[in-house]
């Protein structure tokens, strides 16, 4: 297997674009990306994309419909889907092809368009899509799960609504300098604690948005274009997880959880980040950056636990101690995460990687983390996806 490493990155900015279909917001980060690694279209050997599955039959054929745009070249085409992990599906793939000598170069992109309001599901037949089933039985869209894990913290750890108010605190500081994102308004905690309440406990400035967006990643083992490369990224290790059986998460899309934990809450991170880690040869303690799926002010401090960056329970004791800010030991989400970004299915664990390799390259402006060595993305999907990616320079 050989070394692969990111030679150039793309980005479009975050918000929402009623006058752009999913074609020009992905052409944006495309172009960039190329522009970054110095890299002509006609080299790129193989594109992985990110299905668009609310862009009909042209969001799932999202890469040639990009593809077309600048050149259809007869490379293989490859349009993945595996929910809010797509992106890290597309970059593994294009990692693997490289990895194994069947290409050299190779770009992995993510796009999304998201409806307005909380996600739905994709189709109107409960035969086709049992999310819609979920839908209509129940009428929980997905604050409602992350509310009953966040209470069960509560009881269990502790945990208080001025953390998650914190959480949000600290990230909006990196937002608001993060010339990509959506939201740049830097929030107090009375701000965020009289917002409105959306699930007991978490309220409306505790929950990411939906959003449009696009990214792009160029992978490469070819020596001269590492070389030429401006900073290239290495690809220590890009991983898949799904769940594990007897985990006690309550699961978007299911109505109920084992009564007696078998497994770690959120299993499919848990195994995700476990084998990133055996791959890379590093653990949590060498990481510098992590980003993190912060769909809610609870994500974020579960995820710290679930990924091993401390022990069950111990994550407020993180945020409340400034171990995960500017001058930590861990930064975590110096992009701002998503509550400055928003969630986009196909596009956000490749914008993850993206700003972790900023941080990387030493381009992240005010956000700098300073002497980054190491990164890691972490991004989990409905059902039990989920994909970590550690980044080394």
């Amino acid at each position: 297997m050989r070394d692969v490493y990111i030679v150039g990155t793309g980005e479009h900015p975050w918000g929402k674009f009623n006058d752009k279909n999913f074609v020009e917001v992905g052409e944006v980060a495309v172009a960039e990306a190329l522009k970054d690694a110095g890299v002509r279209w006609t080299e790129i050997q193989a594109i992985m994309s990110s299905i668009l599955i609310y862009g009909g039959n042209a969001g799932h054929l999202s890469g040639q419909y990009i593809e077309s745009m600048f050149g259809e070249t007869g490379v293989p085409v490859v349009n993945v889907y595996n929910a809010c992990a797509t992106g890290s599906a597309a970059i593994r793939m294009a990692y693997n092809s490289i990895a194994a000598g069947e290409t050299d170069t190779v770009m992995a992109v993510g796009v999304d368009l998201s409806p307005k309001g909380f996600l739905t599901a994709k189709s109107d037949d409960p035969r086709q899509d049992r999310d819609v089933l979920r839908w209509r039985m129940t009428g929980m869209p997905n604050p409602i799960y992350w509310a009953m894990e966040c209470r069960k913290r509560f009881e269990k750890y502790g945990d208080t609504p001025e953390d998650l108010a914190d959480v949000k605190v600290l990230l909006s500081q990196f937002g608001a300098k993060n010339p990509n994102a959506r939201y740049k308004k830097v929030y107090t905690r009375d701000e965020v604690l009289n917002s409105k309440m959306v699930c007991d406990p978490l309220r409306l400035y505790e929950i990411c948005a939906v959003s449009d967006g696009a990214a792009v990643v160029i992978l490469s083992a070819d020596p001269k274009k590492i070389q030429s490369a401006n900073k290239p990224v290495k690809i220590a290790a890009t991983t898949m997880g799904s769940a594990i059986y007897g985990d006690p998460t309550i699961r978007i899309s299911a109505l109920s959880a084992p009564s007696k934990a078998e497994a770690p809450l959120l299993s499919e991170s848990y195994s995700a980040s476990k084998q990133a880690y055996e791959k890379s040869g590093l653990g949590p303690e060498d990481i510098d950056v992590l980003e993190l799926p912060d769909n809610s002010s609870w994500h974020y401090l579960q995820y710290l636990e679930t990924c091993g960056f401390c022990g069950e329970g111990e994550a407020h004791k993180m945020l409340r101690e400034g171990k995960t800010q500017m001058g930590g030991k861990l930064v975590v989400n110096p992009s701002g995460g998503f509550a400055s970004f928003g969630e986009a299915i196909g596009a956000q664990a490749i914008w993850q990687v993206v700003e972790a390799c900023d941080q990387l390259r030493g381009r992240a402006g005010e956000r700098q983390v300073p002497n980054c060595k190491t990164a890691m993305a972490q991004t989990y999907g409905l059902m039990g996806n989920s994909g970590t990616t550690i980044l080394t320079i």
